[in-house]
Order: C-alpha cells, then structure tokens, then sequence
C-alpha cells in the first residue's frame, strides 16, 4: 500500500485494494455505509470516533492515522475547537504528544484557544497526564508571556511541579525560575507553591532560601488564618468554611512553616532553636476552633514533634534518648531511613556504636516511600536522605575498621549518586575512600574509579541537558 496524502484517500484505496464494497468495509469497522461514501467523496466531516473505527476496520494499529488526520483539521482556515478537543483527548489517551505538539504550534498564534487550551491542560494536570498538560502550559505561557496575569503564573507553577526529578541543578534552575511568578497566583495556590519551593530548595540545602520562603508561608498564612477566624465567629461559621478553595487547611501552612524553621536550625547545628520551633508546632492551645480535618494536621504535627523532640536531643549529645527514638522507628515503617540516618549522623558525630539497631533494621535501608494524612514526602528529599544514609553508614564501618563493608557502602553511595548527584556527598565518599585507599584491594581501586567516571560522566550529561533547555 502506497502512501497517500489523507486519510480519505488512504481509505478509498484500501477498499479498493481489497476489493471491498462499502457495505462489506462497513460490517468490518462498524461505520454506516452512506457515512463511509460521504467521507470519501469530502461531504461529511470525520469524527474521531470514525478515525479510531476506520483504522481497526484496516487492521492499522491504535492512533497511526492521527498524523493525517492531523494535517487534515489544520489545512481547515479556522479549525473548530470541539474537534480539535476530540482530536487532542484522544492524542493524550494515546501518549501521541508528537501529534499534540503539532497541534499546538499551528493554533498558538490565534489568541481565541488559549482559554480553551488552558482549561484543557487543567483538567489533563488532574488526571495524571502532566506530559500531555506541559504541552499546553507551554503554550499558553508562550501567549501571555508579556502579560501580568494570574493563568500565566497558573501555568509556571503546573510547569516547575511537573519538571522537578532527581536532578539538583535542574531542580533549582526550576524553581529559581518560577519563584518571580508567586506572587501573582491566587491565594489558593500561593501558598501551596511557597511549601513546593521551600521543600525544593531543603532537598538541596539552600537553607537561606528555605528560610526566608518558611517565614513567607507562614506570614501569609497567619494573616489570612486570623481573618478567617474572626469572619466565621461573625457569622457563626464552620472553621473550614472560608478555607473551601484552599488545598489544605490553612493551619496546615503555619505548622508546616514552625517545622521547615526547625530543619533550618538542625541543618545550622542549633538545636535549642530547633526545639524551640517543635514547640510553636505541638503545643497548639492557640487554637481555638477545630474541624475534623485540622484536628488530624494537629495529631501528626505532635507525632513529629516527638520524634523530632528526641532528635534534636540526639544530635546535642544526649545519648540516653537513643531507645526513645529507635521505639519511634520500629513503629514508624515509612520512618525508617530518615531516622536511620539522623542515628548514623549523631553516632558518626559522638562516637557511639549502633551496631544493634543496624541489625534490627537493616533490611529497611531502601527508601519506600513517606506518607502522611494530607500529602506524600517531597521525592527530592527523599532521594538526598537515601543517598546520605549510605555515606554515613560507609563512615560508620570505616571508623570502627570494619572496612570491607565500608568501602561496599562507598560504592552503592556512588553509585546512587550517578542518579542523584550531591557534591557533598561525593566529596565525601571521594575523602573515605582516599583516607582508607591503602586497604582497598587492585578490584575495589577499579571499581571506585569507573564508579567515579560514571557519576561524573552521568552529572556533565545532566548539566548539558539542563544548559540546553535553558
């Protein structure tokens, strides 16, 4: 079968080819005779329903005609919107994001789609088809990138929660980028966008930034939680009734705000602050109205509190709230490696052997995911603790001689770190591995170095890649 220029003529021939009548093509896709001639002979328009019944009637597989079909509703002067949703819905369905970005890019110069665009990208961004959606805040973002509005910084947020992956540079390129657009969002995504970048820049340590955005978030969140409180005591209101457009109570952002200052603190050594900031978000008396909903936010605020409480402690020194802390653990699966690693961090810092809970738990070493009652962990921050747990562990056998087992978690940090670069951490791995290089064997030198050219190799891939996009 030769190539043709439509999908009409692609048709005609088929049933020619194969000797078909239109009755006989039509007992085989399930379209109407009269239909199939109209489509042929250009007097009827063909619908996507018609599209996908036409292909599997010529044994084409799913969407292969959607590249004509494409060109076809373009060559229209002005194509309709409700065929070109059809028509894009099914490209979504069907991961054709060639075809959507086709689309796209011959439509974008006429104003009259964006709203529709943008609204399509929204309900796509709902679902889970975040590929499909950047397509379209891309666009939409193209059009109105001289403009001072609200829907462009819609669609900056959308574009730095779906680009953001394990890549760090890339990870702060992002929200460097976006933060400009924040204060232009309503305050139903306002908030929400500061906590995004706050845990964006704490999976890289840029503890200033996370600093100044905590404050921000929740500044903005007292305020309006104050407001909110005194209209509902006006008006004899349910205390998340002025909350309705907000993805989380806003005493959520407030908390949340005492906790992120309190990771500040224990990134800078200062623990007495940091017990400080545990306080401001367990002990809660201020709180004079509860929903179901806050009442649930408080409990696993107090939760952390605890365990962050015993941490703090932990990390100054006070060994004695070890058991403490390693009973929280065992009950606490999801825990497991943060925990594990700020043990490893305070026994690495005071000299204390752990030995014991290592055994206990050693089988929980892989980070499987954090969730709580209102949202999963930031993945940044996970993968940073995984690869960091490694490295302590590595220095933890190291120091106490066992050295084969500290030069095997040396190379799994390294090779982690291929996947999810930390300078630190590899500086670090690089100085364990240097201090005890004269115990290494001819096997694990090699190892180390093809595991230090990967990672290098891996990160100059990454930082072209992200100079491209730029």
């Amino acid at each position: 079968m030769q190539p043709t220029t439509s999908v009409r003529q692609l048709l005609e021939n088929y049933i020619k080819e194969k000797g078909l009548s239109l009755h006989q093509f039509s007992e085989i896709s399930g379209v109407n005779a009269g239909t199939l001639s109209g489509l042929i002979n250009h007097r009827k328009r063909m619908s996507m329903l018609q599209l996908d019944r036409i292909s599997a009637g010529m044994g084409l597989a799913e969407g292969s005609l959607y590249e004509l079909y494409v060109e076809e509703c373009l060559a229209e002067s002005s194509p309709d919107w409700r065929r070109l949703r059809s028509l894009l819905m099914r490209c979504a369905e069907l991961d054709k994001l060639d075809c959507i970005q086709r689309i796209i890019f011959a439509i974008m110069d006429n104003l009259t789609y964006v709203p529709h665009l943008f609204e399509l990208a929204e309900q796509w961004y709902l679902i889970g088809r975040t590929k499909a959606a950047a397509l379209l805040y891309q666009c939409v973002a193209e059009s109105e990138k001289y403009q001072h509005s609200e829907r462009l910084a819609l669609c900056q947020y959308r574009l730095f929660t779906i680009h953001l992956g394990n890549d760090r540079e890339a990870n702060i390129s992002l929200a460097a980028s976006f933060e400009p657009y924040v204060e232009r969002l309503a305050e139903a995504n306002r908030l929400d966008a500061l906590k995004d970048l706050a845990d964006t820049y704490a999976a890289n340590q840029r503890w200033t930034k996370v600093e100044q955005l905590a404050e921000e978030m929740g500044s903005k969140a007292a305020i309006q939680y104050r407001l909110a409180l005194g209209a509902n005591q006006r008006r004899n209101l349910d205390p998340e009734s002025s909350q309705e457009r907000m993805h989380r109570p806003l005493l959520f952002y407030i908390l949340y705000a005492y906790l992120l200052r309190a990771n500040v603190c224990e990134a800078r050594g200062d623990y007495r602050q940091a017990l400080n900031y545990v306080s401001l978000y367990t002990d809660l008396n201020w709180v004079q109205s509860c929903s179901e909903t806050e009442r649930i936010i408080i409990e696993q605020f107090k939760e952390w509190g605890r365990a962050n409480a015993c941490l703090y402690r932990l990390m100054s020194g006070e060994v004695k709230v070890l058991p403490e802390y390693v009973n929280y653990l065992a009950s606490h699966h999801s825990e497991k490696v943060p925990a594990l690693l700020k043990i490893m961090e305070a026994a690495n810092r005071h000299y204390f052997q752990v030995d014991d809970i290592l055994e206990r738990f050693g089988s929980h070493l892989k980070f499987a995911g954090r969730e709580h009652a209102f949202g999963d962990y930031h993945a940044g921050i996970a993968a940073d603790q995984q690869t960091r747990l490694l490295c302590e562990l590595a220095a933890y056998y190291l120091s106490t001689e066992r050295v084969e087992t500290g030069m095997n978690y040396i190379m799994a940090c390294l090779e982690t770190c291929a996947a999810f670069y930390s300078e630190a951490v590899v500086l670090r791995c690089v100085g364990l591995f240097e201090k005890y290089r004269t115990w290494a064997t001819p096997e694990r030198k090699k190892q180390y170095t093809n595991l230090i050219s990967e990672v290098q190799r891996k990160h100059e891939e990454k930082r072209s890649f992200t100079a491209d996009c730029v």
